[in-house]
């Protein structure tokens, strides 16, 4: 049976389902009271950011929660559970915000930020990412909130196992080939791109053993490249 995909809802998200009902709380409990001003009895959609996709009817409106009743339950996939994107923070904090923005609306859902010798800004905003990821993933009506991950070396990914990718625009070998030829259902893939100015010699040389390929023929952006390879993969899998 072929998968349907959301579309036309509100989504809203919720970690509290017990059994035949759950309970949304906090910045979401919010939105439904205060700004969709929601009543008894409305329907509402959400998903627990684990593939789960509940309908169901509003049974109170309390102070600090809302008390919703499951009366069906879809299952979604993930089609890009091994895929990880790895990337530092850059110069211009909205560009960075917007290559992770865009990156979950395009179905990507493990992300490792880490610390490069050229990245200028210091330091996790793990709160503030998860925030972004959470909203992203309520616009673009997806099911599984990203993974977030923060470590202060590339030699952090290096140890873990899968298939290390850097992009080289002079490679010969490019993104479409190489996931093609791909087993992305078992290869664990991390992807690795870097800051503006590009991932120094060094680093570089801390991947022990990696796959370079291309992205496109042009140079681009940081977040552009981001972005790019994401939709790549989205349209891929």
């Amino acid at each position: 049976m072929k998968q349907e995909y959301l579309s036309d809802i509100e989504l809203y998200y919720s970690s509290e389902i017990n059994g035949k009902s759950l309970v949304i709380t906090g910045d979401e409990h919010k939105h439904i009271t205060k700004v969709m001003r929601h009543s008894v009895s409305d329907a509402l959609n959400v998903t627990d950011g684990k593939g789960n996709y509940f309908e169901t009817t509003i049974d109170e409106i309390n102070k600090n929660n809302v008390v919703a009743s499951i009366t069906n339950v879809e299952k979604y996939k993930n089609d890009l559970k091994n895929i990880t994107f790895c990337f530092p923070r850059l110069k211009n904090n909205n560009r960075f915000e917007f290559e992770l923005e865009k990156s979950v609306e395009l179905g990507i859902t493990n992300f490792i930020i880490f610390h490069s010798e050229r990245t200028i800004p210091k330091g996790e905003k793990l709160i503030r990412w998860n925030k972004i990821a959470l909203a992203a993933m309520k616009q673009s009506l997806r099911t599984f909130l990203p993974k977030m991950e923060y470590v202060k070396t590339l030699k952090n990914i290096d140890k873990l196992d899968g298939i290390k990718i850097i992009f080289d625009q002079k490679s010969k070998n490019d993104l479409i080939r190489f996931l093609n030829e791909t087993d992305k259902s078992n290869e664990k893939i991390f992807f690795i791109f870097g800051p503006e100015g590009g991932l120094s010699e060094k680093e570089l040389s801390s991947i022990e053993e990696s796959k370079i390929i291309r992205l496109t023929q042009n140079r681009l952006r940081a977040e552009t490249a981001v972005v790019t390879a994401a939709a790549i993969i989205s349209i891929s899998k």
